[in-house]
């Protein structure tokens, strides 16, 4: 008690230290960084090797598996996926939570260039990627015009780009849906046949004939000067004129022109073409104030003329979802904090004690404010979250000890208020410190447990709910003990009053339950028992869906095609959209289609002017979209937390045998009630005309197959050649040929080719052409070629629907070596479901370490755990009434309430032993305690309650358009009040009864040794 004793002696110095730390809570509040979600380093790499115009097969073979074995053997891998095109290869892999990705980066890099010389030779780069939360854009923009915005990149790099760039916290910006402009030399193959052009010597000619090199130094008259040689091209002409072949120029058989590149996909909003415009703020900036100043200057640039008829739509901003969180939290908090102080006013019955009592919340939350601070946390939806529950709770410690002081000066007013101030703090010493113990204890196991997603991200909620805890035990032993000597006891309740009558009602149900030990098993027997009835009715879903405000629509285009044809698809399904604009209270769209896919992002009106549920518009749309010939478009299933919802993996050797079997599961899955919209992510390769060389006549000619297949890559694909350096920056440099040359099979057997003796001839004399289909986008999981089936649930859970797949999947017959196992949706349910579980069980443990500890005793805690089975009872019968899911949010409820929960048991059992130390007997302590301690538990159960009854009512969500709140709200207060109730009851009852069995266990240790020294 040095600090109870030292805040009295010193009140002035103790309100100054109070003050100074609300001072630095309240500038730390104006310092800290607010942000959507903590920078968090997800424990992941990106691998992106393009390689342009091959097959997927080809690519697979000697770019992904190469690649894949390689990454394999990095430390920490949890997981490799790889995903291969007839573009590019790109492999993910997934680290344990504990591997510095950054690391991994470094690592991989240096493991991908040792291999380096076994890939292609023409590989032009490999990109590595890491990334965190932080590295989300925050702000993204659609711009729309009537007028052509696709080659228009100069204009809005310029006009847009750059200013924004330009703002204080903004890190960069990036331009989607439009590129810089290009030198593209276009090869006449005529031209080129006529004139004998070698390609391969051409693509070396022009790569010599742009460079610009260091050729040292020379000293001269005193000077030393740098010798540069300059052989960079300086304009169009310049490149016009290099001589090819004799007197023949480039410009003879090219045309060179600057032009925008080759587009092959689109964004549309609201039905005309779109442009992206993504901002990234820097790692220190606020989110707020920096999205609140681009968006003034995005006003400020659309008043401009050149930007006349441009429409800047605002896609996503983060920092609303900020705002809005943060406003929602603050007006739940206060109305929350209003109802818990009516409340203690009505229990106290006196102004100065109520105020004393609320001191605790507003210096608790500013102290922990400086804790963030200092220790590096921003604000964010996830330290908002703890700070929010942490409200109700604040003002427990303060309540039991102003109780206790103010009953200890009733009881003895000759004695020094001082003193007595001191003795009544005293007498709930304990008690307050357990009772905080074993609600910060319970995060323990977040915090310093296994390292998983959820437990990163609740680690920042636990780090806040601990420190405003701790600050207000200490608030509850200095700051408050001093106020209360100071202010005289508020009066004692009148007999009549509905408190003195409430504690009588309660002190005979005590007493009876005492007296019938086993009707108070029968009921405690019962109460167990009965909570399988709401277990059968609650639905637990972990990650159930959203509802937010906005729908995504995925084609599922069947195959590949020309961006034209996928962009009419899209043209389809907004036309419709757009005639039922009212009806579906539709705001915008925005949709993205390129040459294999397509998806719409359907925003509707918001919530509180809606008439319609999201679900029932989406149901609406569904039955009325249009019918696709080449598609099959159906809803992505947004649940909370990013979940990726049912899907089932195939995997083996050969995608040949996979996609039979997919198509053969997926008619089998139809059959399951509660599953639709069915899909493979297997696709059918889109044709190609594949080219044999026939080795034995290149032979005859002095050509090899690389040889043959350089000069077609060049003359198909194109070759990227040095950047063009003009003034207005480098712009880059393709040659090609014209597309009226590559676009039919006779143009490309035509192609010239030179033998080795300098005699040109065709590609037709050396190579046959063939039209096939070409190969399948291909897969790989954990190094296993693989095929994914995904499904939306309708009216089902994961947990409902996975004895139905395994039963399915059970008369499946798959062939030898191939195998099934669920998606990711299902292990991240298991895994975190999992996890819970385990933090709540070491969490009950630690919580029972605690209370052995403090009352030196293994029996006796046992009484107050059993209020912790109670108030799970609780929260099952409460979901169960209010009609209620069990989700992820429910869990984090059931982690928090398992620490509270125990601490209306601690100060009934703590006042008991208290009592009987001073030779009460056993019964009677506990009617006394159960007298005396009433009044402050039902206090602090009914602070807690208030302050969580407007997220428990209301429809508040993480970060404005995340999970809602209510699920760990409601859970929170069904186990509270049912433990309350019960445990009032119970806790004496089973403490008898474990009492006795100690002095059973005594006795029986005394006889033994009385027994064994007789002997």
């Amino acid at each position: 008690m040095k600090h109870t004793r030292l805040a009295l002696s010193r009140p002035v110095g103790t309100v100054m230290i109070f003050i100074a730390l609300g001072l630095v809570g309240f500038i730390s509040a104006r310092q800290l960084s607010l942000e959507y979600l903590p920078d968090i380093q997800f424990p992941g790499l990106f691998v992106q090797i393009p390689y342009a115009g091959s097959t997927p097969e080809e690519i697979e073979e000697r770019i992904t598996r190469p690649v894949e074995e390689v990454l394999a053997t990095l430390s920490g891998v949890k997981r490799i996926e790889s995903t291969t095109t007839q573009d590019q290869a790109e492999i993910f892999l997934e680290f344990d939570w504990d591997t510095d990705a950054s690391a991994g980066g470094i690592e991989a890099r240096s493991k991908i260039d040792a291999i380096r010389d076994e890939l292609p030779a023409d590989i032009q780069r490999i990109l590595v990627f890491t990334g965190s939360l932080g590295d989300q854009p925050i702000l993204q923009l659609r711009i729309s015009s009537e007028r052509d915005l696709s080659d228009a990149y100069t204009m809005l790099e310029r006009e847009l780009k750059r200013p924004i760039e330009r703002l204080p916290g903004v890190s960069r910006v990036e331009l989607q849906g439009v590129e810089p402009r290009e030198i593209r030399i276009l090869l006449d193959s005529d031209r080129v046949a006529a004139y004998g052009v070698d390609l391969g010597a051409l693509v070396e000619l022009l790569r010599k004939s742009n460079f610009a090199v260091n050729a040292g130094r020379i000293t001269d008259g005193g000077r030393r000067l740098s010798l540069r040689p300059q052989g960079e091209f300086r304009s169009l002409d310049d490149v016009r004129n290099i001589a090819v072949n004799g007197s023949v120029r480039l410009g003879d058989i090219a045309n060179v022109r600057v032009t925008a590149p080759e587009r092959d996909y689109g964004r549309h909003l609201n039905g005309t073409y779109a442009i992206g415009l993504a901002v990234f703020k820097e790692t220190e900036a606020n989110m707020v104030d920096v999205a609140e100043r681009v968006v003034e200057e995005v006003e400020r640039i659309g008043e401009k003329p050149m930007m006349r008829g441009v429409s800047l739509f605002e896609l996503e901003n983060q920092a609303d979802g900020v705002k809005t969180s943060l406003a929602d939290v603050l007006r739940s908090g206060l109305i929350g904090a209003l109802l818990a102080i009516a409340v203690l006013y009505l229990f106290l019955r006196q102004l100065s004690t109520t105020l004393i009592v609320t001191l605790s919340v507003p210096f608790s939350l500013l102290i922990t404010l400086g804790v963030m601070y200092f220790s590096g946390l921003t604000l964010n939806i996830l330290t908002m979250m703890g700070l929010m529950l942490a409200v109700g709770m604040l003002v427990d410690n303060a309540v039991v000890v102003t109780e206790s002081v103010f009953k200890y000066r009733q009881e003895h007013p000759d004695e020094p208020p001082t003193q007595a101030t001191i003795k009544g703090v005293r007498n709930v010493g304990i008690a307050v410190l357990a009772g905080t113990a074993t609600s910060v204890i319970v995060f323990l196991p977040i915090l310093f447990g296994i390292k998983a997603e959820i437990t990163i991200f609740l680690s920042h909620m636990a780090i806040t709910i601990v420190a405003s805890l701790v600050a207000s035990l200490i608030i509850a032993q200095t700051l408050v003990p001093m106020l209360a000597a100071r202010v005289a006891p508020p009066p004692q309740s009148q007999r009549s009053s509905v408190m003195r009558r409430l504690t009588d009602l309660y002190v005979r149900l005590l007493d009876a339950c005492l007296r019938r030990p086993w009707l108070s098993l029968f009921a405690i027997v019962v109460i167990v028992v009965s909570v399988a009835i709401p277990a059968k009715v609650v639905t637990f879903d972990m990650w159930p869906e959203d509802g937010q405000r906005r729908l995504m629509l995925h084609y599922h285009v069947d195959g590949v095609y020309p961006v034209e044809r996928t962009e009419a698809l899209v043209n389809d399904v907004e036309a419709f959209l757009d005639a039922h604009r009212e009806e579906f209270e539709i705001r915008d769209v925005y949709s993205y289609f390129d040459t294999v896919q397509a998806q719409s992002s359907i925003l509707l009106s918001p919530r509180e002017e809606a008439v319609l549920s999201a679900a029932e518009i989406r149901k609406r749309i569904e039955d009325g979209l249009p019918t696709l010939a080449i598609a099959a478009p159906s809803f992505e299933q947004n649940r909370q937390g990013g979940s990726e919802g049912f899907s089932l993996q195939l995997s083996g050797d050969s995608m040949d045998v996979l996609a039979p079997l997919t198509d053969e599961l997926v008619r089998a899955l139809a059959s399951i009630d509660g599953l639709t919209n069915i899909r493979s992510d297997v696709r059918d390769g889109d044709e190609e005309v594949r080219i044999v060389v026939d080795r034995e006549r290149a032979m005859k000619f002095g050509l090899s197959a690389q040889t043959v297949a350089s000069s077609v890559a060049t003359a198909m694909r194109g070759e990227n050649l040095r950047e063009f350096r003009g003034t207005d920056g480098d712009v880059d440099m393709r040659l090609a040929f014209r597309d009226t040359d590559k676009s039919d099979l006779e143009s490309l057997r035509r192609l010239p080719l030179f033998a080795a003796d300098g005699e040109q001839i065709s590609l037709a004399a050396v190579a046959d052409l063939q039209v096939v289909r070409g190969a399948r986008r291909i897969k790989r999981v954990d190094r296993a070629t693989a095929a994914v089936i995904s499904a939306d649930l309708r009216d089902l859970t994961l947990d409902e629907v996975k004895p139905r797949v395994e039963s399915l999947m059970a008369q499946f017959d798959l062939p030898p070596g191939y195998k099934w196992k669920f998606g990711r949706g299902f292990s991240r349910n298991d895994e975190t479901g999992q996890i819970m579980l385990v933090n709540t069980l070491l969490g009950i443990a630690s919580i029972f370490l605690v209370m052995a500890a403090l009352f030196e005793s293994t029996l006796l805690p046992m009484s107050i755990i059993t209020s912790i089975v109670f108030s799970i009872i609780g929260v099952f019968w409460f979901f169960m009434l209010t009609g209620t899911s069990f989700s992820f949010m429910a869990t984090i409820g059931i982690l928090i309430l398992i620490g509270v929960v125990v601490n209306n048991g601690i100060v009934l059992v703590d006042h008991i032993n208290n009592l009987r130390l001073e030779g009460v007997p056993r019964r009677q302590a506990i009617l006394d305690a159960g007298r005396d301690r009433l009044r402050p538990i039902l206090m602090t159960v009914a602070t807690t309650v208030l302050g969580l009854l407007p997220l428990a009512v209301g429809d508040t969500q993480v970060g404005g358009n995340g999970p809602p709140y209510y699920p760990m709200a409601r859970a929170i207060i069904g186990g509270l009040v049912f433990s309350t109730v019960t445990s009032l009851l119970i806790v004496p009852r089973v403490y008898v009864w474990f009492d006795q069995l100690d002095n059973w266990w005594r006795m029986v240790i005394r006889t033994a040794f009385r027994t064994a020294r007789t002997a």
